[in-house]
């Protein structure tokens, strides 16, 4: 035991510091793991936004009217029947062009007379619209049909063949004095133009187609006179006496007797636009309700004079054909005492046989070679070519910009009230317009006549 104390007494010192050692040693541990500890458990502070009361936006209701409704796929019937751009001063003075070097006539020759014929200023492409058509052209030749069938009931009667006309007198006043117009009229063969060749559409030129068409089948007129057709013309005209069978229409026609003299084809409305074609019009139209005899005889058939002498059938025809034209005297002479315009019929002895007395045997007709659309652009080309000039085809460079040809040509075709055209004559007018770079549109009746009109004048 003695000894114990003393190694403690010898070792006092270096006890004391080892013990130090020894318990800064445990402080030392004991940190480090307070430490590791805070860190290692230390969560992250999470941050809350004070909340903050926003105000609400009210929605509004639509303001504008939105129709819902299904579109209509039928063709509307009010449409506005023509626009003219640009509108210009229709007194324009009487001047010329300069003469170009190279080119004949100069640019389409002068403003006032001198423009007429196959020239043009070639910078004014007015944009017209004729019942639901729309054209472009600065040289408008506008071609109307005068036949009965234009004027029979079913069609409006003479009523709605007055609205017609006047919607064509509109046009001309619409038009630029800058433009090219000429207007024809037709019934079968006879072919009368306003002006003998094209002219500038100026106020005084207008003023003539006015005087010139006011009178032709004019309700009251008719209804006094019991007159209508091409001598109602008014002053003025010059009546076509050239032939413009070329072509396909130009083949001699070796057949006769057929019902209607054994003539060749090429009539009704195909000299009026021949005449349009020679006149190097760019846009055509024409208003007509039939196709027409586009046609010619390849055959014989016995003459209808004989027919009627040598046949039974032939005198019963004879003998109703007298008493359908008494009987259509006489209504018209009570539609007169009415106030009335008459009654027309379209077909001349025919007509009045299917209108009276329809169960009547027909006389005997021989075959026809119906001419094709093709072939009318064919004859429509040779013409144009013939009497094309220069200055022309400057104006056609200038002023038309036409993808297939440098004219178009547009058919209104006008059919009875229950809007049904013929299926044929619809089939070839649509394959003419298309071929001519032009459009074809139907007319039904007076009450669509009268839609038009009344569009127009809104």
């Amino acid at each position: 035991m003695s000894g114990k104390k003393r190694f403690f007494s010898s070792h006092a010192k270096s006890s004391a510091a080892l013990i130090s050692l020894g318990i800064h040693a445990v402080l030392i541990v004991v940190a480090l793991s307070f430490v590791a500890v805070t860190v290692i458990t230390k969560e992250e502070q999470a941050f809350e936004a004070k909340p903050v009361n926003r105000p609400k936006m009210q929605l509004k209701k639509l303001q504008v009217p939105v129709n819902i409704k299904k579109k209509q796929t039928k063709k509307p019937k009010l449409r506005k029947r023509i626009v003219v751009q640009p509108k210009m001063n229709k007194n324009m003075p009487d001047i010329k062009m300069p003469e170009i070097t190279g080119v004949k006539g100069g640019i389409g020759g002068g403003v006032g007379d001198g423009l007429g014929g196959s020239g043009g200023l070639g910078f004014s492409m007015p944009e017209i619209e004729i019942f639901g058509i729309k054209g472009k052209g600065e040289k408008v030749f506008l071609i109307l049909d005068t036949g009965n069938s234009m004027l029979v009931d079913e069609m409006g009667g003479i009523p709605a063949y007055t609205i017609i006309k006047e919607e064509l007198i509109r046009i001309v006043e619409s038009l630029p004095a800058t433009a090219l117009i000429n207007v024809a009229v037709f019934r079968g063969n006879d072919v009368q133009t306003v002006f003998p060749k094209m002219a500038p559409a100026n106020a005084a030129n207008a003023q003539k187609v006015k005087a010139w068409l006011e009178p032709l089948n004019s309700s009251a007129n008719a209804a006094k006179s019991g007159r209508y057709g091409t001598r109602t013309l008014g002053p003025g005209g010059t009546k076509m006496r050239e032939d413009l069978r070329v072509g396909p229409f130009a083949k001699p026609v070796k057949s006769g007797g057929s019902v209607y003299g054994g003539k060749s084809g090429g009539r009704d409305w195909y000299s009026a636009v021949m005449l349009a074609h020679k006149q190097q019009a760019d846009t055509i139209f024409l208003l007509t309700n039939t196709w027409g005899h586009q046609d010619v005889a390849v055959n014989t058939a016995m003459d209808i004079d004989e027919w009627i002498e040598t046949t039974s059938a032939g005198k019963k025809w004879a003998a109703n054909v007298e008493k359908a034209s008494k009987l259509l005297a006489e209504e018209n002479k009570q539609r007169k005492a009415k106030g009335q315009p008459p009654k027309v019929l379209s077909g001349g002895r025919w007509a009045l046989i299917h209108e009276y007395f329809p169960g009547t045997q027909q006389p005997p007709r021989p075959q026809y070679y119906r001419f094709q659309p093709k072939e009318f652009i064919e004859a429509f080309n040779l013409v144009r070519a013939k009497y094309q000039d220069e200055s022309n085809t400057l104006t056609s460079r200038l002023g038309n910009r036409r993808k297939k040809m440098d004219y178009s040509f547009n058919v209104v075709q006008f059919v009875q009230n229950d809007g049904k055209a013929r299926q044929q004559d619809a089939a070839n007018f649509k394959k003419l317009t298309s071929l001519a770079d032009g459009e074809y549109q139907t007319v039904a009746g007076l009450e669509e006549i009268q839609n038009y009109a009344t569009a127009s004048a809104q």
